[in-house]
C-alpha cells in the first residue's frame, strides 16, 4: 500500500520501492456522505502505483 500525506496543500505519495515522496495530482474517486476520497497514478522505479487520499468532509455549511 502506497503512504500518502499532505503538506503545504501539495499531495504526497511515497513510492514503495525506492521510498521517495513525489507530488501527485489526485483526482475525484468514490466517495461517500462523510469522506472525499481521491485516488492519483504515478510511475516510479518504473512501477505503476496508485495512491489514495481520504478527506472527511466539512458539513459546518449544512448546520445553520
Amino acid at each position: 500500500m502506497v503512504k500518502t500525506k499532505i503538506e503545504q496543500n501539495k499531495y504526497l505519495a511515497q513510492c514503495t520501492q525506492c521510498g521517495r515522496w513525489l507530488e501527485v495530482n489526485p483526482r475525484p474517486g468514490i466517495t461517500d456522505c462523510y469522506f472525499l476520497n481521491l485516488e492519483a497514478d504515478f510511475i516510479c522505479c518504473e512501477v505503476k502505483q496508485q495512491a489514495r487520499f481520504a478527506l472527511e468532509k466539512d458539513y459546518e455549511f449544512f448546520q445553520g
